[in-house]
């Protein structure tokens, strides 16, 4: 476990790092800024930010160094993650972040979640197979799962200003399920995306600008099979 503390933003933190794959996103979010397309979207959010495949905080970290005041509802279902998420989330006293022990996905039920040794890849036993080398150890843990609709409904959520969205790519499941009216709930989209053979960006590319999205893609310059999506409603 590594303990760092940190300037961003004219301001300082302190995290909690279990290891080399949280330094690593450590770095794509604070050094690389990998998200900043969507910082104004997060300075001026009045409405909630959904963090999906929240990890151990970190977006959400980034996220109030702009808008401290926003409500942040942080959605990680690997146990371990979870736990430092929440030391993460207290030990720099932040405020209006809802912790939940959660995923989402194509529909709302009990799941199970594949974890990797290494960190990498966790993902839904639903979700493709990305990178997972067939000599890979893995363990299972139960999740409960939501669809996005169903996960907004349950919270009472009627408009969401910004939906940030990681999960080794669980996110074709979650937008196959979405309906227009479930689009228009969003304002803004920022996400990293996962290709594989016969599935790729463009699935849901295609679907934003269906729906009304104005749509970037970057794509990753050191893996051709990922990359960030940042979208924002033109109808809103």
């Amino acid at each position: 476990m590594k303990k760092l503390e940190f300037d961003f933003n004219n301001q300082k933190f302190s995290t909690s790092l279990p290891d080399e794959a949280a330094q690593s996103v450590w770095a794509e979010i604070f050094k690389e800024r990998e998200y900043k397309a969507a910082e104004s979207i997060i300075s001026l959010a009045k409405d909630p930010i959904i963090d999906v495949g929240a990890h151990v905080g970190l977006f959400a970290i980034y996220a109030k160094s702009f808008n401290p005041e926003v409500t942040i509802y942080s959605l990680e279902p690997e146990l371990n993650n979870f736990k430092i998420l929440q030391e993460n989330i207290k030990k720099n006293n932040l405020t209006k972040i809802k912790n939940l022990q959660i995923s989402l996905g194509g529909s709302s039920e009990q799941s199970s979640l594949i974890v990797t040794n290494d960190s990498h890849n966790h993902r839904l036993i639903t979700a493709p197979s990305y990178n997972l080398q067939e000599s890979e150890e893995t363990t299972v843990q139960p999740v409960q799962v939501y669809s996005l609709r169903d996960f907004l409904d349950k919270e009472k959520i009627s408009q969401v200003s910004l939906l940030k969205m990681d999960i080794e790519g669980g996110e074709y499941e979650v937008f196959s399920a979405c309906l227009p009216a479930d689009f228009a709930r969003i304002n803004a989209i920022v996400m990293e995306y996962h290709n594989y053979s016969g599935l790729n960006y463009k699935v849901i590319e295609t679907q934003l600008r269906e729906n009304g999205f104005g749509v970037q893609v970057f794509p990753s310059k050191f893996d051709k099979k990922m990359g960030f999506i940042f979208a924002k409603n033109k109808r809103i």
